[in-house]
């Protein structure tokens, strides 16, 4: 499929026009990043990544790690023992705090958070109760039968966060992945040109300007299609994909004529036919982009568990990091017992 590249020419010709996208330094105030810590390797590289945006920022860092509650123990006098719990909390919050000086940030007891519970909901409740601007985690990429069934932590949070997740893959040390991946030189940006989709945009254009990315704008086309007793009904399809592609190139140009896109270096859309999902992690390895910036539409319930979404989809299978901007209210979770 062609792709089109919007030049600074254009650019300077679309300025009285109304954009239909807003994004600028406001959209993007990171002044707190959250990052959940489970002691393994791919979460301390999450605080690897984090430290370089907290200091462009001159954001507060928070580190957080959620246990799961012990089960209830007998004394002799049939009376559950609660000292044990409370020792894992304490001894939590000194492990965070060693880890903080690896690092060498010094985190005061405000920033260090040893919570009980399950670890998405602890951790979207303290993003909310804090006022967190960004949670970067990772993934340890569980695939198979009882991934599907119960989802990871990583995709819960991006599911139910109240603000952006950015979402990192395994870094292999051994390469230079992570100084490429700091770098944003190319932000992949799908839209399928819906309100929820041009909060992306919005995220999107404002970490463009900020790191001097360029962006690539990428919509699938991708028609359903139904058994149908009519022998001739399959001859309809060619020309429903040539209207579907037809229509979907008139509202790209319409995005990127009708978008001030000041501040972004180069701006270049692609049309793609396909899942949404898989033509979104190829592009982004075609295009050797450093982050994927995506909305959510919020699906929830059980039509989300059988079909999931486009954005968990590529938080699963994506090569690069991937953030993820919510587009409406998430649900509130009740605080639990703190350590």
């Amino acid at each position: 499929m062609k792709t089109a590249t919007l030049s600074r020419e254009a650019k300077s010709g679309q300025t009285a026009t109304r954009p239909q996208v807003r994004g600028d330094r406001d959209t993007l105030k990171i002044r707190s990043i959250l990052v959940p810590i489970d002691f393994s390797k791919p979460s301390l590289q999450a605080i690897e990544f984090a430290l370089p945006l907290v200091k462009k920022f001159g954001a507060q860092l928070h580190l957080v790690h959620v246990f799961a509650p012990d089960y209830p123990l007998a004394s002799t006098a049939a009376m559950p023992l609660i000292v044990p719990e409370l020792e894992v909390g304490k001894r939590v919050r000194r492990h965070l705090k060693d880890v903080a000086k690896e690092y060498s940030v010094r985190l005061g007891p405000e920033n260090i958070h040893a919570l009980r519970g399950r670890p998405f909901e602890e951790i979207c409740r303290l993003a909310r109760e804090k006022s967190i601007d960004l949670i970067i985690t990772s993934t340890r990429g569980l695939t198979g039968l009882k991934h599907l069934t119960l989802g990871s932590t990583a995709e819960r949070v991006v599911r139910y966060s109240p603000c952006p997740v950015l979402v990192l893959r395994p870094i292999d040390r051994k390469s230079k992945m992570m100084k490429r991946q700091l770098s944003f030189h190319k932000i992949l940006v799908p839209i399928d040109f819906s309100k929820c989709s041009m909060k992306g945009v919005a995220y999107a254009k404002a970490l463009a300007g900020e790191f001097g990315s360029k962006l690539v704008l990428l919509h699938s086309v991708a028609i359903q299609y139904y058994v149908s007793n009519d022998e001739y009904a399959r001859y309809d399809f060619p020309q429903l994909m040539q209207q579907a592609e037809k229509a979907s190139r008139n509202q790209m140009g319409d995005l990127v004529k009708k978008t001030d896109w000041d501040g972004v270096v180069e701006v270049e859309t692609s049309l793609q036919i396909g899942h949404a999902g898989q033509q979104i992690c190829a592009r982004a390895i075609d295009h050797q982009a450093d982050i994927i910036v995506t909305s959510t539409h919020g699906t929830t319930g059980f039509k989300h568990i059988l079909l999931g979404s486009t954005a968990e989809y590529v938080v699963r299978h994506a090569s690069c990091p991937v953030l993820v901007v919510p587009s409406h209210e998430r649900p509130v979770f009740k605080p639990t017992k703190k350590n």
